[in-house]
Formats: C-alpha cells, structure tokens, sequence
C-alpha cells in the first residue's frame, strides 16, 4: 500500500461506544476502469455506502440519469450504476454505460474571439476613373465613395461624376450612418437603405432606418443546422473526422462518450466518418448520412429586419426622388428545429398592405421543400403563392419553383411601376460524370405584364481534360419565340504562369460569332497582366488589346477596341486614399477593415499575421488593409531594422477594428541617449567591477563592470558621474551619433571632488 493510500482510512466508530454515527470514508475513485485522480468522501448506510449527489457531478455524471433526486443517496439505488469497494486498497470501482455518461464536447469548427472592435477617426475615398481617350465623343467619369468612420459609427456616401463628355453632372447613389454590434449581431443604418427580402418577395430602395440581424458581423458562426455526431472511446484514442472523404477535424480524446458538434464542409448531402484510433494502431469507424441546406436557421436562432421610410425613386439616375408618403417593411424567420424553419414578411405603404408566411422543410437525407403564400389588399387586392423543392448531391441535383400570383396581387414596387410576375417558373438538373464529365439541363418559364412572355431550354456540357484542357457546351431555345436560339463551344487551356487562353464558336439568333483570347493575370503582389482578344460577332470582326498594372497604392488599366472600322481607346485607374493620423495613405482596397501603423520611423518593415507586407513611409506610416473585423489581427514591426540605440516598448499588438472602419496601431519608437563610458581611478587603473556612481543630471545609479566599463542612459550635452562615496567625479560631453550607434567613451579619470584625494 502506498503512501497515498494510507491516508485513505476510514474513521471507525469506537468499539466501546454504545452509539456512534455513520463512518466517513476518503475513497479514491476509478470509473470505467480509468482512475480518476479524485479523493472523494462516502460514509457507511444501512445497506451500504452513501454519496452525496455532488460526487456524481465532480466526476461528470449527471444525478437526474441514475433516478437521484436528493442530495443524500445509496449508491445500491443508482440505476445503472455498478459499485464495487476494495477496503483493502480503499478504491472505490463504479462502473456506468455510456448512456448515462456526460459526453465530451468538442467543436469541429473552431469560433473566433469576439469583441466590440475599435476606430481610429479618419477619412476613406473609393475612386473608380474611367477616360475614353481622344475624338469627340470622350467621357471621363468617376465612381466615388466618401467614408467618414469614428468610434460612434460609420458614415458613408457614394456618387458618379461625369466629368467630360456630354450631359456634365453628379448622381449621388447612397448616403447612410450605419452602426454594428457584433456582440448582438445588430445593425442599424440611417439613410439609404436596400429593404429585406425572402426568397418569395422582393427589395426596394427606400430612405429611412433600418433595424436588422446582421449575421455578417461574425463571418465564422454556422446560421444553418449542422449535425452533431457521437461516439465513444473505449480508452484514451484520437478521433479524426471525415466529410465526403476530406478530413475537416482531429483531437485526443480521453476513454468515455463523446460528441462532436458544428459538422461542416457540406452543402447538400454527404456522408461523415467517424475513426477512432488507440496507441496500438486499432481502429474503428462509424459513417452517418447528412443533409445540410444553408438557407435554413439553426434550431432558436433568429434572423429579422424591420425598415421605416419612403421608397426612393430613379435611383440610377436622380440623386433626390422619393416618394411622398411613409412605408414599411420587415422580414422575420425562425429555426424551429433542424428540420423546419418558418419565414414571415410584411409591407405597408399608400394605401397598400401586404404579408405573407412561408417555411422550409428538410425531408430527411432527401431534400428541402419550401413553400410560401401572401395575400395584398388596399389599392391591390391579390394572392401570390410558391412552393419548390431542391436536393443537392455530390454527383446530382435538382432544383424544382414555382411561384404564381392573381392579376391584382401588388406589393410596394407594384405601386412604383414594376409588377410582380404572373408566372415565374424554373426547373433544372445537374450531374457529374465519369472522367470528368458534368451535364445540366434547366427550364424557365416567365411572364409579366410588362415583358414578353420567355420559355427557355438550356442544355450544356463540360468536360475537363489533361493538362488544363477544358471543353464546354451549350445551347438553348425560347418555346415562344423559336428565331431566340443559340448554341456555343468553347476551348479553355491553362498555359501555366497565369497565362491563358480561349477559344470559342457559336451562332446567336441566326448570327455566327467566333473569338479567341489569351491573357495573363497581373501578380497579387503587383505587376503588369494583359489581355489580347480577336474575333467577330455577325460578320463584323474586332480586336482588343489590354494592359493592366496592379501595384500597392491602385490598379491601372489602359486598353483600346476596334470594331470594323471604328478604334476606341481608354484608361481605367482605381484605388483607395486613407487619411488617418494625420498621414494620407494609398491603397488598391483596403478590404471590410484595415489599420494605420505608426510609427515615427521611415522604412520598417510591418508584418501581418506573420506575414511582411510592406515598409513605412517617410513619416513612418503604412496602411495595413483587409483585417478581420472585430476579431484579434496580429501586427507586428520588424525591429532588426532599427538602429543599436533604438527602443521601443512592444513590437506586436493584436488590433481589433470596425467593420468599415480603421485604426491606429501606433508603436512608439524612441532613442536612447546613452554609450559606454570606461571609468578609470586617478591612479589610471580601471576602477573596480561593482564601483557604484550617480548620474548627477538623472539621479540614476551607474554600475561599473569589468575593465571599468559602465552603461550609462539617458546622457544629456553635459553630463557628470560620481562615485557613490563623493570622493570622485567624471565629467564628460555626449553627442548622439548620426548612425544610431552607441559610443564607447573613455577611458576617463575619476577626479577627486573640491580637492578632496
């Protein structure tokens, strides 16, 4: 027996005693045949040991799935719980099923840190110039965006100026103050606003404020239902996840049940492997058929928007047109299990009510139904109903919807011109082939009262060869209007290099067209691409010639076009420009979110997330763009470019910016005004190592080393050292070196102070 276990006698009643309580005993505690390193206290019943409902909980079992309800129990009344005592060892050995076990949880898909994020106040404009170059006929135009971004929110404003060129003038698009909270998942914009839709409504442009879930704000939860798979390790194993053959997830599991929840990688049917493998190499596997369908909410989840304003008119064309009187709109849908997720949508505005309800329901490993009704009345009194199904395989799909509405059934772009369709109508089929091999075949019938009446087929096929090679073909045909026809093929080859090239053949309502083009993709990381292009569409032949350069500060593009005899040429240049710190900045795009280094130094290298993106500036600033908005960003300065006698108190700051919004990362870099000074007695010999002097200037304490070398910081123009005792002093001048180096001083005789030897 050892020590340990010593210590686990039980406290016996006296024998001498005619009455005594129950005895405690300390029993160390195995479960399944594991030990649990827990110590943990029993005492002795009539029909024997009694635990406390708290033990159970300390080794993770749940009391309520033994049948215990109070906090005093036998174990011989624990259901499912098998129970043996070594007195002489004092082990308790219990036994339980799986069944009964709190399973280990773990997460396949990791979840990011979130917090409320920062913002730095600063200026962004989004430019997009675009100059057709020479002849009568030029245009110069330009698509802007202004964002003024600050702690409290983001405002933003964008527009299209024709600067040259006929018709001269601004169409101011979208203005708005929008506000996130990630925390929540919450935005709210004023301003222009684009309102909710469904799959089975529509959109509208309205001014005013919206009040919407915003599930963008946390890019890597899972909205939809995923699967959660169980399994359990009979000892301590590693677990490794497969989806559709791909390992998506591993970890070390201890022995017992476990879960593996938020099961991603799919959309639409697949399979999930489980393998459990112990250190001897043995292994088992479970699969589990799965049918993950991403338009649906996870089981409690929420999504909504609610808008309140008037619908903005000629949006593309007037800067200032909406309607007169208020409107209306929200959206709402719900998770109500895994299987079903309900919808519901309304409007109102002049005159005009609507709403409707809809759901989506996952038949098992078999697809998803959706189906969905709404009903109108005031100036339009109608109904508009639609029901679908979709199934999405590796090798199949199929997308089957239908949607049908009465002549008087209206909804708020009714009233602004554009009627809803009568008949919208699609149906289509995919497979993937052998060798490479896909096929698909669509249909879609569409009639409105404003546009004429399409019947579409669609047939195409695609075929992937060796070496880059790719085939494509494809055709169709409208039912109501047999001379609306075509058919095409085309030759995809990859040449490596970003160098690629196309060759296409086809005929388009009773027109041949042929062309050929080869082009070569500019670096991410900056440089020159082009494009070349020959042809003809319906006898007429062109060619096209285009030379991109993307570099750090924008993208410029310059290309020119003939068409039989007329030849056009135009330049194309966007970018961004940053005003932040008192710094302008540019940049090609700066992504949802982005951040100003500062750091009063030119040319030092920044690196982000390990990775060295550029060099600051003359005034030690360099943007840093497309960070992960209100999560952790890693940056970092690469101090092996600062000078010897540089410092500076953190090299690295994790950054957690706004979405659509900047920071300051400022790194302070200071100098120091120091050098080595070799401190000798007025005997002329170095003073000796632990020779203790005052900086007079700073009042610091200088320590002599070996040879009488002493570090001394924060030196001024004029500065005096004295020993400790009084006895001595040294004084020098300093003057810091233009190369940042630290400069050895000396040797210099310690004299003796107003005369004193």
């Amino acid at each position: 027996m050892n020590a340990a276990r010593f210590l686990l006698l039980p406290v016996m009643c006296m024998a001498v005693a005619a009455h005594c309580d129950a005895a405690e005993l300390y029993l160390e505690v195995t479960l399944n045949g594991k030990a649990t390193g827990k110590i943990l206290q029993f005492s002795e019943g009539a029909r024997g040991l009694r635990s406390s409902a708290q033990n159970l909980r300390e080794l993770d079992l749940n009391p309520a799935a033994f049948g215990i309800s109070g906090e005093e129990f036998d174990l011989a009344d624990a259901h499912g719980l098998s129970v043996a005592y070594d007195a002489a060892t004092q082990v308790l050995v219990l036994q339980v099923s799986d069944a009964l076990r709190q399973p280990l949880a773990l997460a396949a898909r990791a979840t990011r840190t979130v917090a409320e994020g920062v913002a730095s106040p600063g200026f962004l404009l989004h430019y997009d110039l675009y100059s057709q170059i020479g002849g009568s006929a030029g245009r110069t135009a330009a698509f802007t965006e202004l964002r003024y971004f600050t702690p409290q929110g983001v405002f933003s404003s964008t527009g299209t100026a024709t600067l040259r060129g006929l018709g001269r003038h601004f169409i101011r698009y979208n203005t708005y103050w929008q506000r996130s909270n990630p925390l929540t998942l919450e935005s709210t914009q004023i301003g222009d606003i684009v309102s909710s839709s469904l799959g089975w409504t529509r959109a509208l442009r309205m001014g005013g404020v919206q009040w919407r879930r915003n599930f963008a704000l946390r890019p890597d939860l899972l909205t939809y239902p995923v699967a959660a798979l169980a399994g359990s390790a009979v000892v301590p194993s590693s677990v490794s996840l497969f989806v559709n053959g791909v390992q998506q997830f591993a970890a070390d599991v201890p022995s017992g049940p476990f879960v593996v929840n938020q099961v991603a990688g799919i959309n639409g049917a697949g399979q999930a492997t489980i393998i459990t493998r112990d250190a001897l190499g043995r292994s088992v596997s479970s699969s589990l058929p799965l049918y993950v369908d991403s338009r649906m909410l996870a089981t409690g989840l929420s999504d909504y928007s609610v808008e309140l304003g008037a619908v903005r008119r000629d949006w593309s064309t007037r800067s200032f047109n909406y309607a007169s009187s208020p409107a209306a709109s929200g959206s709402w849908r719900y998770g109500i299990g895994p299987n079903l997720t309900v919808e519901a949508h309304g409007e109102a505005g002049r005159g005009l009510v609507n709403g409707g309800a809809a759901l989506l329901w996952r038949i098992g490993q078999f697809g998803v139904v959706n189906a969905a009704a709404a009903a109108s009345g005031g100036r339009g009194d109608g109904a508009q109903g639609s029901i679908g199904y979709q199934y999405i395989a590796p090798r199949f799909s199929i997308d089957l919807q239908s949607q049908r509405a009465s002549r008087r059934y209206a909804d708020l772009g009714t009233g602004e011109g554009t009627p809803v369709a009568r008949v919208s109508d699609r149906a289509s089929i995919n497979a993937t082939l052998p060798l490479g091999q896909s096929v698909g075949l669509s249909w879609l019938s569409y009639q409105s009262p404003m546009q004429p009446a399409a019947n579409v087929v669609a047939a195409s096929y695609a075929v992937a060869l060796r070496s880059g090679v790719y085939v494509t073909v494809s055709g169709f045909r409208d039912q109501h209007d047999r001379s609306v026809r075509g058919v095409s093929a085309t030759l995809s080859i990859a040449l490596g290099n970003r160098i690629a090239g196309t060759v296409g053949k086809g005929r388009q309502n009773g027109a041949d067209n042929r062309q050929f083009s080869m082009s070569r993709a500019p670096d991410f990381g900056g440089g020159f691409g082009w494009t070349l292009q020959k042809g003809d569409i319906g006898g007429q032949d062109f060619d096209q010639a285009q030379l991109q350069y993307l570099g750090s500060g924008g993208h410029a593009t310059l290309f020119t076009q003939r068409t039989g005899e007329l030849r056009s040429t135009a330049a194309n240049v966007n970018g961004s420009l940053v005003y932040m710190d008192g710094a302008l900045s540019a940049a090609r795009q700066v992504g949802s979110s982005f951040a100003m280094v500062a750091t009063g130094v030119a040319d030092l290298p920044v690196v982000h997330e390990n990775r060295r993106i550029g060099r600051t500036d003359a005034r030690g600033h360099l943007l840093v763009p497309n960070l992960v908005p209100y999560a952790n960003n890693l940056i970092s300065i690469d101090t092996s470019a600062l000078p010897p006698d540089a410092r500076i108190a953190n090299t690295s700051m994790q950054v957690v910016p706004q979405q659509m919004a900047g920071v300051v990362s400022r790194f302070t870099v200071e100098r120091y005004s120091a050098a080595s000074v070799v401190l000798h007695g007025a005997d002329g010999k170095p003073v000796a190592a632990g020779t203790l002097f005052r900086n007079m200037a700073s009042g610091a304490t200088v320590l002599a080393g070996y040879d009488g070398i002493a570090f001394v910081d924060d030196l001024a123009a004029d500065n005096t050292l004295r020993s400790a005792d009084g006895a001595c002093e040294v004084r020098f001048g300093f003057k810091r070196p233009a190369d940042g180096s630290l400069p050895v001083i000396g040797p210099l005789a310690c004299k003796a102070v107003n005369g004193t030897p």
